[in-house]
């Protein structure tokens, strides 16, 4: 069955060309939604790209090994915060559900928060002495409003998706990109120092989720429903009720996110404790680099592919030739901004950011290759939750951590040096991800085939 969304409906004359079927392919809702998200993002990028050379002047590598150990420490906790509820905002038939979700998450993340809050007051230090990270002891109590205001930005996302309001998305990101870039700037003019920045850098949740309350909240004609009906409307289904019905979310999807996560940027930890701040440094800011592809398109088509998909789910239709579009699409978008980095990596990283950070682009020839490989496979990855996957992709995640957990500690403490951790955790990622998008599209199809037997 044809893709609906990028299908011509009406009959086409013989030898059309070219032309008039590249228009009707740009006329695709799916594709203007795509475009239109890229348009924030691409805003966002250009705003990063420009401010992220002189971030790293200012501050150097020490500075930017303390904040990217204390960032890596926050994305691995934040799965946590709201057990994963609001990525599943998208998939109720009903508004109303999916408001009581809204609800249902902002709950359970302030419990968990406000415990580990408690937590860390009481044993923080201790933890930190035993994972080698002595560094991250002043910061600590910031990590429970991060990961707060990580939840809310999530839950007002996966809410804008459903509502497919893409632009006031792609707006947003554009002036979070300026707002908080400009303060870590501005900031570090006044005191170019590792406090700072990681102060500074608490607040990018903050900021974002703030940006996108208040568009809400000003265009109440945007969508479908305004941000008064977030707060009055009652669901269906009682809080009780959704918990259970998505429990799946908590019990498969947070433990993957999870140990996804960590196996991700548990390389920034072990830099950071067996080598030091600086090669801890080089490493975070390739990770940020690397990461402006996947947030530039990457991130954009996931929040367009993951309702599309929940809606040819809900419609009986094939998704696995939609997933493998995707996964084509992503490979000759992302094939020259990753092929560059890998080419000349040290280099750009010289110009860019100063002679200093040359060692970073090393890691970041061998990081390319992982990234890309990452970067193709977005639309699949956002099909597992749509496609029930999550019991079965938390064993996937849990294989696919041992391994980068063996290559990294076989770069740390095998071969001892910083490099040899990069190019073994750079591999693991580069099976793992191509063995996701090939379990993924077998998957769909199995999926329909059980339908049309």
């Amino acid at each position: 069955m044809a893709d609906p969304e990028l299908s011509v409906t009406a009959p086409q004359p013989r030898n059309t060309g070219w032309r008039p079927t590249l228009q009707q392919f740009f006329r695709g809702r799916l594709v203007r939604n795509i475009l239109t998200t890229i348009s924030g993002s691409a805003g966002a990028q250009a705003i990063n790209l420009a401010l992220i050379p002189v971030i790293m002047r200012i501050y150097g590598p020490d500075a930017f090994g303390v904040v990217g150990t204390f960032q890596s420490l926050s994305i691995i906790l934040i799965p946590w915060c709201a057990l994963t509820y609001p990525t599943a905002i998208v998939l109720p038939v009903h508004d109303s559900d999916a408001r009581g979700l809204i609800r249902l998450s902002l709950r359970v993340a302030a419990v968990i928060c406000g415990t580990s809050a408690l937590l860390l007051y009481g044993f923080g230090a201790q933890f930190a002495t035993a994972m080698g990270i002595d560094i991250l002891i002043p910061y600590l109590m910031l990590l429970p409003v991060v990961m707060f205001s990580s939840a809310v930005l999530e839950i007002t996302q996966q809410w804008l998706y459903r509502t497919q309001r893409f632009s006031l998305t792609a707006r947003g990101a554009t002036l979070h990109a300026l707002l908080y870039n400009a303060t870590r700037s501005l900031a570090g003019l006044v005191q170019a120092s590792a406090p700072v920045l990681v102060v500074t850098s608490a607040l990018y949740y903050i900021i974002h989720s703030s940006l996108l309350l208040i568009g809400i909240r000003l265009r109440h004609d945007s969508g479908p429903a305004t941000s008064d009906s977030l707060i009055d409307d009652e669901p269906r289904k009682n809080l009780r009720q959704l918990a259970a019905d998505y429990r799946d979310f908590p019990i498969y999807r947070a433990p993957q996110v999870l140990i996804n996560a960590l196996s991700v940027h548990m390389p920034t930890l072990v830099l950071a404790s067996a080598f030091g701040a600086v090669p801890a440094g080089f490493f975070a800011l390739c990770l940020q680099v690397l990461a402006m592809p996947s947030n530039f398109i990457g991130k954009a088509v996931g929040s367009v592919y993951y309702p599309r998909i929940t809606q040819a789910i809900h419609a009986k239709e094939p998704v696995t030739r939609l997933l493998a579009r995707g996964v084509a699409g992503m490979a000759l978008a992302g094939l020259v901004p990753f092929a560059t980095l890998a080419i000349a990596g040290p280099w750009l990283f010289s110009v860019a950011f100063g002679a200093q950070w040359q060692p970073a682009g090393e890691y970041a020839r061998w990081l390319a290759l992982s990234e890309f490989a990452g970067f193709i496979g977005g639309p699949c990855l956002v099909a597992v939750p749509a496609l029930s996957l999550q019991k079965r992709f938390l064993i996937v995640e849990i294989v696919s951590t041992s391994l980068r957990i063996l290559a990294v500690l076989a770069g740390a403490f095998i071969f001892k040096e910083a490099l040899a951790v990069v190019m073994a955790f750079a591999a693991a990622n580069v099976a793992i991800n191509l063995a996701m998008i090939v379990i993924v599209l077998i998957e769909g199809q199995h999926w329909y085939r059980r339908l049309n037997p």
